[in-house]
């Protein structure tokens, strides 16, 4: 899967994949559209993410992914100067006791 370097866009909604995100998601540099949500994968939102610049969208919710929201990825939801391209960022940040920690998501689930 990463050694797909013209991949622009990966959808595994709702597919009941286990484990977690690769470091290597970084590797993905085309990468604009990226939709993991509704699945069990776990641990934490790895700071690679933060290295695709191309990323427009972004849906981690209903996961078990946990931990804060990498400085990184929010670099990229960034709205001044430079502006960032993550225009749409949605986590499991809601709720009293959420599980992502992420004061830069779009929406939280």
């Amino acid at each position: 899967l990463y050694n797909l370097s013209s991949l622009q866009q990966l959808d595994l909604n709702d597919n009941d994949l286990t484990g977690t995100i690769s470091t290597k998601i970084g590797q993905l540099s085309l990468l604009t559209f990226f939709q993991v949500d509704h699945n069990p994968i776990s641990g934490t939102i790895p700071s690679q993410m933060g290295e695709l610049e191309q990323l427009r969208i972004a849906f981690l919710s209903s996961t078990d992914l946990t931990g804060v929201m990498p400085d990184e990825v929010c670099a990229n939801r960034n709205t001044t100067n430079p502006p960032g391209n993550l225009g749409v960022l949605v986590s499991d940040c809601a709720g009293n006791i959420p599980k992502v920690d992420c004061s830069c998501c779009s929406s939280c689930a």
